[in-house]
């Protein structure tokens, strides 16, 4: 009697149960990505699964110390809410961001006063900040 196992595969199915309206948005990126609805299920479980992995480390932490996973939790949303404000700042036209040194991007701003760059087309000369046009079209 030779009885041949099938090699396991890598892929795990399951059953699980979905609302109607969950049904009917991966039905419609199912559809957008002519792919099976598993499939389109499948992929998106597959995409967020470094923010589950990150909720399952927070639940397991929550069970062995509550409070400090609750502080790293409120510390982490308070430096969400700088950054959003700082954000929100910057886009009406300056204040926090500028001010914190930071710009709408997050990138670090030169120090107050440096506000001289050479130019886009620099060829290694020093750029003189006070060279004014003469009336006669020559440079001083």
């Amino acid at each position: 009697m030779n009885t041949k196992l099938s090699t396991p595969s890598k892929e795990v199915r399951l059953t699980i149960p979905v609302s109607a309206e969950v049904h009917e948005i991966f039905s419609r990126v199912a559809k957008a990505g002519s792919i099976p609805i598993g499939r389109a299920m499948g992929e998106w479980l597959a995409d967020t699964a470094q923010a589950a992995e990150f909720m399952a480390e927070k639940m397991e932490q929550a069970r062995m110390a509550p409070s400090l996973v609750a502080r790293e939790l409120h510390s982490y949303a308070l430096g969400l809410t700088d950054q959003t404000q700082a954000l929100i700042q910057s886009a009406k036209g300056g204040g926090a961001a500028a001010d914190s040194g930071l710009s709408a991007a997050g990138a670090v701003l030169p120090p107050f006063g440096i506000t001289k760059r050479p130019p886009s087309c620099n060829t290694g000369g020093k750029v003189s900040g006070d060279s004014k046009k003469r009336p006669g079209g020559e440079l001083s």
